[in-house]
């Protein structure tokens, strides 16, 4: 499985409301994860969360290999919340374990971040911006 096909399978899974599957998308060292308990904790919390946000589209814009383990994947998402729809980025970083690859953590803008068309956001704009925190 490619880092590609983790994020279609996690993608896939968030628009479906599968809160399980996106669960094992996770790194085991995700530092989201540090937040629950187990997989049952995590699901009645993305059902509680996310449930309402509806995943409209995404695509990888553009990957940059950190080395053999790790690449970052500059996301695009178009999300909708009770009908209103607002575009979010993430720098999303992989790492390939064991098992394959794995989401471990994103830094995030959202539209108030970087107001350009969706298709120019490149990782510049994730290098340069003022918070720098990966979730």
């Amino acid at each position: 499985m490619t880092a590609v096909d983790l994020l279609t399978r996690r993608f896939t899974a968030l628009q479906r409301g599968d809160f399980a599957t996106v669960y094992t998308t996770y790194h085991p060292e995700a530092p989201f994860l540090r937040q629950f308990a187990d997989r049952t904790s995590y699901q009645r919390f993305a059902e509680q969360q996310l449930s309402a946000i509806e995943v409209v589209s995404w695509r990888s814009l553009r990957q940059r290999e950190i080395d053999a383990a790790q690449q970052e994947h500059l996301l695009v998402m178009e999300l909708a919340v009770a009908g209103a729809r607002q575009y979010f980025y993430e720098l999303a970083l992989l790492l390939r374990t064991a098992a394959g690859w794995r989401y471990h953590s994103a830094q995030k803008l959202s539209a108030e971040d970087y107001a350009g068309p969706p298709e120019a956001i490149d990782f510049v704009h994730f290098d340069q911006a003022d918070e720098r925190l990966r979730y």
